[in-house]
């Protein structure tokens, strides 16, 4: 899995995979196999699948990315995609991770311990973290993977970011048709469309499309509404 860790990050075009960096990967990988067999933290079973559809996949916009340091914060992270190997591969990022699932949680706080690798774990939904003095408008970059429709991730994300912030989205191949149902949220939260980006997934050969939003306003104090309403009702 080394060198198929190694061979897909040199087709995104970062470089080459330092013997700390592929450490960690490896440890990662082998305690989210182990996990997984318990609690299906991912429908990916195969070693290989998980380095490509989770490693290579959440690395596949760095090359791009606004920033490469700062805070950081992964909503709804999951199994910690993309965050943890974006901080894996970038340090400097002090990264947040924000998930509500409790097993899911429960991997991330023992895969922090076996990797020795440095990460917040926020446990809550968007719509009440978002609302915590301490977390408001207080990140430089968000990211989210396979979390909500657009307008629905924006309501979740900007009112997490500074002023001059950014959120980078991890979408499909339909990521154009969801932009044009995002003015009113752009609007209404501030933000804007910074620009889109596609990429090609290394070894597999799948279109990705990426889209980042620059924060340019302070986002009112009523968003995100209370949990359950930006899905139920999206700003659109």
């Amino acid at each position: 899995m080394r060198e198929l860790l190694h061979q897909g990050i040199k087709e995104i075009g970062l470089g080459g995979l330092d013997e700390e960096k592929e450490r960690l990967f490896v440890i990662y990988l082998k305690e989210l196999v182990i996990w997984n067999r318990r609690f299906n933290l991912t429908a990916y079973k195969k070693e290989e699948d998980i380095v490509v559809y989770h490693f290579l996949d959440s690395l596949l916009p760095l090359a791009f990315f606004p920033l490469r340091e700062g805070r950081l914060i992964d909503i709804g992270t999951g199994a910690g995609f993309p965050g943890i190997p974006l901080k894996i591969f970038e340090p400097r990022f002090s990264l947040h991770l924000l998930e509500v699932n409790k097993k899911k949680l429960l991997f991330l706080r023992h895969l922090r311990e076996k990797m020795g690798l440095e990460f917040e774990i926020m446990e809550g939904r968007a719509e009440e973290v978002a609302k915590l003095p301490q977390y408001r408008e207080n990140f430089d970059l968000a990211v989210a993977r396979a979390v909500a429709p657009l307008p629905v991730l924006l309501e979740y994300s900007l009112p997490f970011l500074r002023i001059g912030g950014y959120l980078v989205s991890y979408k499909g191949p339909k990521l154009k048709e969801e932009i044009l149902m995002v003015e009113r949220a752009l609007a209404v939260l501030g933000g804007r469309v910074e620009n889109i980006k596609e990429a090609i997934l290394p070894l597999r050969g799948e279109r990705r499309m990426f889209a980042t939003f620059l924060k340019e306003r302070q986002t009112p104090p009523k968003y995100p509404r209370r949990a359950g309403i930006p899905a139920k009702s999206p700003l659109k």
